[in-house]
């Protein structure tokens, strides 16, 4: 496989800078698919991510993929940038999609286009999925923070006249049923589970294509890793 290449990109409407890496498809082939992992440090550190891709045979279960992993930057500007931040929406669909385009020439044609994202940044990928229609094919949001201000995005959804032309990969752990959790300055609610099984609803209630799984486990980078070779089949094969 070709050589992994990390790569730095310096957005306007966030006014910082990112790591980003790329990991081209098996054997240097023209992807028919495109990968976004966000949380790059916890999908790399973490999840393990790299050992998922690994371990399926993507050519014969998903087929060639461009594999592309943005880092969240400090955990401060994470809190600040994924919870349905408008500057967060408009650096991915303005700034990063055209740099990678310019880079690889060739995701312009990719016919799968899934965004991965956990926990807070599993909101965020369903976020610019709503504030960008076709941005995407495919979400992926494992135990997303669909709680942040009281529900606010489910809100936004159920006010879709017509679904989005994206469908909806949402996990969540039956264990993540805690509320009223302080995380920093924001006050969580909603349970994990209630807020995305909120969010499920709302997906199903404006028609959108989901395919929904509650694993055993609680807020978890060992459950997700679990889930994740499943969500990337249903997403991209």
């Amino acid at each position: 496989m070709p050589a992994e290449t990390h790569h730095r990109l310096r957005s306007a409407h966030l006014g910082n800078e990112r790591s980003i890496w790329i990991r081209p498809s098996s054997n240097g082939t023209a992807p028919r698919h495109l990968a976004i992992f966000l949380d790059a440090d916890f999908y790399r550190d973490r999840v393990g991510a790299a050992s998922v891709l690994d371990a399926l045979d993507i050519d014969v279960e998903i087929g060639p993929t461009l594999v592309v992993f943005i880092s969240a930057g400090s955990m401060d500007e994470r809190r600040l940038e994924c919870p349905c931040h408008p500057p967060f929406a408009r650096f991915i669909a303005e700034e990063f999609f055209p740099w990678l385009t310019a880079l690889h020439p060739e995701v312009s044609v990719c016919t799968g286009r899934v965004l991965i994202g956990l926990s807070y940044t599993g909101l965020a990928a369903a976020y610019v999925a709503l504030s960008y229609p076709g941005i995407c094919t495919h979400v992926v949001t494992q135990s997303g923070s669909f709680w942040w201000h009281d529900c606010w995005l489910v809100a936004q959804f159920l006010r879709l006249r017509s679904p989005l032309p994206t469908a909806f990969y949402v996990d969540v752990g039956a264990e993540e049923t805690a509320e009223n959790v302080q995380h920093h300055d924001v006050l969580q609610v909603v349970s994990q589970i209630d807020a995305v099984r909120r969010f499920r609803d709302a997906l199903l209630a404006t028609d959108h294509t989901v395919s929904y799984l509650e694993f055993p486990r609680g807020h978890d980078f060992a459950a997700w890793r679990e889930t994740l070779p499943a969500a990337l089949r249903w997403t991209l094969a």
